[in-house]
């Protein structure tokens, strides 16, 4: 059997899109890897010692979020959260993740995986606003590409790093369907299955899927994410892609 010690030490300190953290059963941070520093700006050495809580906005901080996380991942060996954390420069980003129970010979410890979602927050937030400011926040997200669909599979918009994806030399057509994208990824009976099945079922997407690589001959692995769209004071509704290289 392989030692998983060392698999988790590696995969610890090599990551580079999953940020981590370690707390012991306290609560108290242990370490954090390179990907959080990058991500959050804090070093081990500023946080070491010191409560998670202290990430979160003052107002989860009077509502006891991070004791009540605590109690939900110590009960049931695992908990999932979604909300903001401030960064080391103070700008508050969303963020989801995973804590994980971990037990050891060495005592009680609690693994963070954490994921920034705030230009999804942000696109959802705003997506009722003008065209304008829609445009602005979709080509302001530089390294995730954008794919944002109506309830028919038209497509309403895509941002500069989707086209850089699919190495499309030209905007997509709006109200193009989702199989007149110009790759064909996009016509495959998996992602349209998927992609139905999200509107139909509400069966969101969170997977990793193969596609031609860029020079048509390998491939790349790209990982997508769903979020769908209530119009308010409407039954309309549409579906946002976010789409990350892997």
């Amino acid at each position: 059997m392989p030692d998983t010690t060392e698999i988790f030490d590696q995969l610890f300190r090599n990551a580079r899109q999953n940020a981590m953290m370690i707390l012991n059963g306290e609560g108290i941070v242990q370490e954090v890897n390179e990907a959080f520093t990058t991500a959050y700006g804090y070093t081990t050495e500023d946080l070491a010692l010191k409560h998670f809580r202290i990430l979160f906005l003052d107002k989860d901080q009077v509502t006891l979020r991070p004791e009540i996380e605590l109690n939900t991942v110590h009960r049931e060996g695992s908990g999932s959260d979604e909300n903001y954390l401030v960064h080391k420069d103070g700008t508050p980003i969303w963020v989801t993740g995973e804590s994980v129970l971990v037990k050891t010979k060495d005592g009680v410890f609690i693994v963070k995986m954490i994921h920034n979602i705030h230009a999804q927050k942000q696109l959802e937030r705003y997506l009722l606003s003008s065209h304008e400011l829609l445009d602005s926040l979709f080509e302001s997200v530089q390294q995730t590409g954008l794919l944002l669909l109506d309830s028919q599979l038209r497509t309403v918009k895509t941002n500069g790093a989707f086209r850089r994806l699919f190495a499309l030399s030209e905007k997509v057509q709006k109200g193009s369907r989702l199989q007149e994208i110009p790759h064909p990824f996009w016509s495959a009976e998996e992602i349209k299955t998927d992609v139905i099945n999200v509107l139909v079922n509400h069966t969101a997407i969170n997977k990793d899927y193969i596609i031609a690589g860029e020079d048509k001959e390998g491939f790349q692995r790209l990982h997508i994410v769903s979020k769908l769209i209530h119009k308010e004071a409407s039954e309309e509704r549409q579906l946002l892609l976010v789409i990350k290289k892997v």
